[in-house]
């Protein structure tokens, strides 16, 4: 929920953690006075097996809390240690009897899993983190120290931590402290264990686990485990909460009864018959708690599923080969549009929910139209075209009366009464972890084409979304020159333009939309490990966020591009299935041809982010790259397909650059502050060490100069140089000379082997016209080599630059400026040539995008 630093208690010399709170708790009063509640609750308890809290308070509005600073790693890195039977028990007692002395003030964790769970270095658990805690309420107007509950948790909704919640949290169920014990049953499996009591292919099916599967039975897929510890496991477990262990006192007593007994069972007669007798006793309390499991389903589907999520149902409306995207739904939920590439090119198909047929209602214009957007009464769709130069389109709900509306934009929103569109500047796809970091947002008069400004470029407005009465726009933003991806609001009629920020961490959140009734502002987020979807509970008066944010979902492991029918209720949205690969391939570079077959570098579902160019070492062994998702982390793999090694594990975003000319460093840039700053490490990954400093913007994809004094890097104003000192760090920056053309910015640019002359592109991160650019540092001028293409790179010749074109690869002769193209047989994401020129390395991704309708049974 925050950040946590270390830090010195001055007044009693002790080393204390401060855990720094989002600011949008400070402007939910109620919301804050509940934390403040708690976690003063949580401050009252003196137990060894807990955190201890030592002080609460606020600073500048935002909320933070002191507590004891621990020394040591949590449970789940011990884990993948595979913890002795013993010292299991041991660990499992200590944390029984935490949460006995937290029950016992009327406290419930409500998200207790390995990770909230730390192991000192003397062997100390501690049970951390009680932000999911929810106090019970206290009855006895007698006593002093009851407390009563604040407004809680709405029923249905779900809180907590796929594949560690009990099935009453995952059904929205009021919970008690007997949930708290089903999460410990799952902890003690998986340490048992060494694997998930509950995992499924995304959060859904984990969660649906816990509703209906059993694990496997330790005692019999472990040897080593007696069936009476599996039975401890089991009673934790039970899916009724009123056949588990009904106190974490008594779970505690009965594994301290078992630390003297749960080693290895006597070999022999009386041990073989015991296992047996064990085993029996296993399958009967099983077969018994299927039973009641069979019973309580059914009573629960028909009287008790809380009717935030009754009756969820999935339906698949789209099921062409390639991607359908951009869904938007009518109001009435009955038809939506989307887009689709079937024709050849981008354009956009007419449905209904229910039907099999879609029509082109765009397939007169040979330019893509995509991002198409059902005006609030569904007569009209706004949509982006490049027809014509490029702009925002109307035309009639079935395709009529197509005519411009402006001459920019992208991604448009509606307001509620339909006399106005906003829009931002820059263009939003799948993928938002690689975007351009200057767009707007305006919005446009439908009828006059008057236009104003709602979010100034230079605070980076992306996907905006108009609330349903009009008093908000919702968008995201890439915040300051760091890369953090987070959630805004913005009055439209503000002409101060203020915001107010509903999210600040980490995760990449993006895509927003409102719900119908404006109570909730949905979105997109990786915070769980998928690109899944969440809500955040919202004012939309005000914009400002109620509460934190909550899971919503999805059966897929990528989500984007929600839409929700404004009458209905129904939501679409796009289910991703993303696969890459990267391989080499030998290349002759005379004749231009590869040769022979790939061979298999990497492959799989692991996104990754490269700018080709400097990612191949000097002797052609090795490949960086960085994988994407909820952690950014740089990689090595070898290019003969035989090793793949990380480099960096933590929560920085790692991203790649190139290879020092010696091939002993790898710099790359990384956000572990308020910026991009250039860094190195070593192949081995050892000696990570900070190159940039205090230069005061952010640059990318650093790559070091022929005579190793210099790095040279770009962002979105252009190129730049670093000059380094003698300890081999950079405080200066000297920028290339501005392009001739204003509008144009020299970027991923790779420089000639003897340092005399940069090739660069334009145009891929701006949404400007794309083309190969010459840079000569001797005479400072520019010189367009080829009006298309992106990622030039020199040939070993340095006579020739090959570079990324539409599909596939090409290479330029600097004199003549003639292209030729190289047939590689194969639809490339990006293309990068070794240092020798012998061979090739292929980026290529497939994408199967569908889009999918979720309706609820009760709102």
């Amino acid at each position: 929920m925050g950040e946590v630093w270390r830090a010195r208690d001055t007044r009693i010399g002790r080393d204390v953690a401060i855990k720094v709170l989002p600011a949008a708790f400070a402007v939910d009063r109620d919301r804050l006075r509940r934390f403040e509640q708690e976690v003063r609750a949580a401050g009252t308890l003196n137990h060894p097996n807990l955190i201890t809290i030592y002080d609460i308070g606020s600073d500048n509005g935002a909320p933070y809390l002191v507590m004891e600073l621990l020394d040591g790693s949590t449970l789940r890195a011990r884990i993948s240690e595979r913890l002795p039977i013993r010292k299991t028990i041991d660990y499992a007692i200590q944390i029984a009897n935490g949460l006995a002395a937290a029950h016992e003030k009327g406290i419930v964790h409500r998200d207790l899993k390995p990770d909230n769970i730390y192991i000192t270095r003397d062997g100390r658990v501690k049970i951390l983190d009680f932000g999911l805690a929810k106090l019970r309420p206290e009855k006895d107007e007698g006593n002093t120290e009851a407390r009563t509950e604040q407004k809680g948790t709405s029923p249905g909704v779900v809180l907590g931590t796929a594949g560690y919640m009990s099935p009453e949290q995952v059904r929205g169920d009021p919970v008690d402290h007997r949930s708290d014990i089903f999460s410990f049953g799952s902890i003690l499996y998986e340490m048992l264990s060494g694997r998930r009591a509950f995992k499924g292919d995304s959060s859904v099916e984990t969660m649906n686990a816990v509703l209906k599967e059993d694990p496997p039975e330790l005692s019999v897929a472990e040897s080593n485990i007696a069936p009476s510890l599996d039975l401890v496991v089991r009673h934790c477990l039970e899916k009724n909460r009123e056949e588990r262990f009904q106190s974490a006192k008594d779970l505690a007593f009965d594994l301290e009864r078992l630390s003297t007994t749960s080693g290895p069972l006597p070999r022999g007669e009386g041990g073989a018959k015991r296992r047996v007798r064990g085993l029996w006793v296993v399958a009967a309390i099983v077969a018994i708690a299927a039973l009641a499991w069979w019973l309580v389903g059914h009573r629960t589907t028909a009287t008790a599923v809380k009717p935030a999520w009754a009756g969820r149902r999935f339906t698949l409306v789209t099921n062409q080969t390639g991607v359908e995207e951009f869904p938007s739904l009518a109001p009435d939920g009955k038809t939506f549009v989307y887009v689709s590439r079937a024709s050849g090119n981008l354009d956009i198909y007419l449905k209904r929910v229910d039907g099999r047929n879609a029509i082109n209602l765009t397939k007169d214009s040979p330019a893509d139209d995509t991002m198409p957007a059902f005006s609030p009464d569904g007569s009209q769709i706004a949509f982006r075209s490049e027809r014509e130069g490029g702009g925002i389109f109307i035309m009639g709900a079935t395709g009529e009366s197509v005519r411009r509306l402006t001459d920019f934009g992208f991604n448009p929103t509606w307001s509620p009464d339909g006399s106005e569109i906003a829009v931002c500047s820059g263009p939003m796809e799948l993928r938002p972890q690689a975007l351009p970091s200057t767009t707007g947002i305006e919005a446009v008069n439908v009828r006059s084409g008057a236009r104003r400004e709602i979010v100034p470029v230079t605070e980076n407005g992306l996907q905006p979304s108009w609330s349903p009465h009009g008093d908000r726009i919702a968008y995201w933003s890439v915040i300051g020159a760091g890369g953090q991806r987070d959630l805004f609001t913005v009055d439209p009629r503000d002409p101060k333009h203020t915001v107010v920020q509903l999210t600040n961490d980490r995760p990449l959140d993006w895509n927003p939309v409102w719900s119908p009734d404006g109570k909730y502002l949905y979105f997109g987020s990786d915070r769980d490990g998928t690109m899944n979807l969440w809500r955040i509970p919202i004012d939309e008066h005000r914009g400002t966020g109620l509460g934190p944010p909550e899971p919503v979902p999805l059966p897929t492991r990528y989500a984007a591009h929600f839409s929700f029918a404004r009458n209905s209720g129904a939501l679409a949205y796009v289910g991703v299935d993303f696969s890459e690969s990267i391989s080499r391939v030998s290349f002759d570079p005379v004749s231009l041809r590869v040769t022979g077959e790939p061979t298999p570098i990497l492959g799989g579902a692991m996104l990754t982010l490269l700018f080709p160019g400097g990612n191949v070492s000097p002797d052609g062994r090795w490949v960086a790259v960085t994988s994407l998702g909820t952690q950014e982390d740089l990689f090595l793999a070898r290019t003969d397909g035989s090793e793949v090694r990380q480099l960096t594990d933590d929560p920085e975003k790692d991203r790649p650059g190139s290879w020092s000319p010696d091939g002993k460093l790898i710099y790359f840039y990384s956000q572990r502050g308020s910026r991009y700053e250039a860094w190195s490490i070593r192949p081995d990954g050892s000696g990570l060490r900070q190159v940039s400093r205090t230069i005061g913007q952010s640059f990318w994809r650093p790559r070091p100069m022929p005579d190793g004094r210099a790095l040279y890097e770009f962002n979105s104003d252009g190129t730049v140089l670093l000059p380094l000192n003698p300890d081999g760090t950079a405080t200066r920056v000297e920028p290339l000379p501005p392009m001739p053309d204003p509008k144009l910015r020299f970027q991923t640019p790779e420089v000639s082997a003897d340092g005399k002359r940069f090739v660069g592109a334009t145009g891929q991160l701006l949404g400007g016209v794309p083309g190969i650019w010459l840079y000569s540092v001797d005479t400072k001028r520019y010189e367009q080599l080829a009006d298309r293409g992106f990622y030039p790179q020199w040939m070993p010749d340095g006579k020739r630059v090959l570079f990324f074109d539409g599909n596939g690869a090409s290479v330029i002769d600097v004199a003549s400026k003639q292209v030729r193209r190289i047939p590689v047989g194969r639809r490339l994401r990006a293309c990068e040539i070794s240092p020798d020129g012998r061979a090739l390395i292929l980026y290529e991704s497939t994408e199967e995008a569908d889009v999918w309708l979720m309706e609820v049974g009760a709102k």
